[in-house]
């Protein structure tokens, strides 16, 4: 018969893994003189419409809340699910907390309290699963780099962000940042790097890449590139066309439309370019790829407040529609969720079928304007993490290339389970052979050394360091420059005079932590059993015979 009661053995809910995790720690400030300062029950509203704010920013971002401590929260991003951007979910999550509580401090509720958080956040390994017994257990995670995070919070400034340089390293290109230096944390040996992290860069899309500083033109996609040249020339012509890159992560779909995009406005100075960009995390977030295409339309940035946004609508109406300019003007705004005039709001109808017809009327108008002056491409990036209402809109927005001057570029995965995906389908059966489909394949190995001589300006790099590049990245272009960061940033590779030199640090090297998010959030999504055939095989190394995996598969069944 089992123990029972307080004194039983502690029995474990579930298997513990060890993986990389981004760990935030959220925490009221002064919450010690506030409660001082209001009654009890007072003070328990306050903090549960703090805890309500505080979680459905973390669920925004698809973190998960593991604790609620007292007037604080501890979020975990990486599991049980991992996503290739977790510690930037984390740093824009650690951003809006602070953002939303200011603002319920702001409005007082009665209780004219000022309101702040201090957020810390690392990055780094733990152990997580459930602990505890049958009677009491939890989900946790368990390692220094969870005690890290709780120190970097207790030193964060009230209304700041504070980070470890483990997680600065991920968001760096990203964030607006000041070097804290090195902190001194409690039950710390040795101090902790930090950043405090003030805002994200206006324009900055993506952390990836190598930056300025090493940099290659476009390999192994010429043919690609000529394709979708081929069908701006048409459209220029006044016919339009639809296109769709698909691959891999990393395989280059965003840098084929880069090119392209350079080369529309070498062209054509009268070409219009629209794009946007999916939210990893948009999936939950209605018509977020729509409203980035429109305030691509405007010409005004993610990062513009509501004013600047609320002026560039009106001028942008004005100029397209003219004296007919409100109705777009309203819908739009809607949409873009700008202060309304009570007349303004008066014409947005209440039901949501007709507000989405009146959406994609808004929208189908600017496009129509637009190509009346000139060729028009709307680049779509990042399908796979589109939005149903943004898919549903768009699919009846590209019929307009039919008739227009109209060139729709769109990046997904290989995803036929994502909303994006209907994008895709939609497009074929809409265009059919008219459809330019490109499907991106890994670089050859010819490519992939040529890439990795143009990335390191040198054609003297050690052959046994080119071919441990090679061998890491697999014809990945993205797997390249992240495997040269690593090397230059662990010093396995030093530019001395012209040239790059491999150190003894070289063969030392392993997969770089930012191909690991990206590799786990693949493996999180597969079926139970599809994971735990990859844990074993991993066990036994990266090359093995078919037949000693299903031994120890059955092995490990029947224990």
């Amino acid at each position: 018969m089992p123990e029972s009661g307080p004194t039983a053995t502690p029995a474990r809910a579930a298997t513990s893994e060890r993986r990389p995790l981004t760990i935030l720690f959220a925490d009221i400030a002064g919450s010690t003189s506030i409660a001082e300062q209001l009654d009890p029950e007072d003070w328990t509203v306050v903090v549960q419409e703090a805890f309500g704010r505080l979680n459905a920013i973390a669920a925004r971002y698809d973190g998960t809340v593991a604790r609620l401590m007292g007037d604080g929260v501890l979020v975990f991003f990486g599991a049980p699910v991992a996503h290739e951007d977790d510690p930037e979910r984390a740093v824009r999550c650690g951003l809006d907390m602070v953002r939303e509580i200011a603002a319920l401090g702001a409005d007082g509720h009665g209780h004219n309290v000022p309101l702040q958080v201090r957020v810390g956040i690392n990055t780094g390994p733990v152990v997580v699963g459930m602990v505890g017994s049958d009677i009491a257990h939890e989900y946790t995670a368990m390692g220094d780099a969870v005690n890290i995070a709780a120190r970097m919070q207790a030193s964060a400034p009230p209304g700041g962000v504070l980070v470890t340089a483990a997680t600065y390293k991920f968001i760096a290109p990203l964030v607006e940042a000041t070097d804290a230096g090195r902190l001194e944390l409690k039950g710390k040996a040795e101090a902790v790097h930090g950043y405090q992290v003030t805002g994200l860069k206006r324009g900055a899309v993506s952390a990836r890449g190598l930056g300025t500083a090493v940099h290659s033109e476009m390999i192994g996609r010429d043919a690609q590139l000529a394709r979708l040249r081929g069908a701006f020339g048409i459209v220029r012509a006044r016919q339009g066309r639809v296109a769709s890159i698909l691959g891999e992560p990393g395989i280059g779909k965003s840098r084929l439309l880069a090119e392209l995009r350079a080369d529309v406005t070498a062209t054509d100075p009268k070409a219009r370019w629209i794009e946007a960009r999916c939210l990893s995390y948009g999936r939950s977030l209605p018509y977020h790829l729509v409203v980035d295409l429109v305030r691509s339309a405007i010409g005004v940035a993610a990062a513009a407040d509501e004013p600047e946004t609320r002026a560039a609508l009106e001028r942008c109406t004005k100029e397209l529609f003219g004296d007919a300019w409100l109705d777009a003007y309203v819908y739009l705004g809607h949409m873009l969720s700008i202060q309304l005039t009570p007349e303004e709001r008066a014409r947005v109808s209440g039901l949501d079928i007709e507000t989405l017809k009146r959406y994609t009327s808004s929208i189908v108008g600017i496009v129509r304007a637009l190509a009346a002056t000139g060729p028009v491409v709307i680049a779509l990036e990042d399908l796979h993490w589109a939005d149903g209402p943004s898919i549903d809109l768009l699919l009846n927005v590209i019929p307009l290339a039919n008739e227009l001057p109209l060139l729709v570029v769109a990046t997904s995965r290989l995803d036929r389970e994502s909303e994006g995906w209907r994008f895709v389908s939609g497009t074929r059966d809409l265009f059919g052979d008219a459809l330019i489909e490109i499907r991106l394949d890994p670089l050859s190995g010819a490519e992939t050394r040529t890439l990795v001589g143009n990335l390191l300006h040198v054609e003297s790099l050690p052959p046994e360091t080119r071919e441990h590049i090679l061998t890491k990245a697999e014809g990945n272009p993205f797997f390249v420059e992240e495997v040269i960061r690593m090397l230059i940033d662990r010093g396995a590779i030093e530019r001395r005079d012209d040239r790059w030199v491999a150190t003894a640090k070289v063969t030392d090297v392993e997969i770089p932590d930012t191909l690991q998010g990206l590799l786990l959030a693949r493996i999180d999504r597969l079926p139970a059993e599809s994971k735990r055939t990859l844990r074993v095989a991993a066990v036994i190394g990266r090359q093995f015979g078919v037949t000693m995996l299903e031994r120890l598969l059955e092995a490990k069944t029947n224990d």
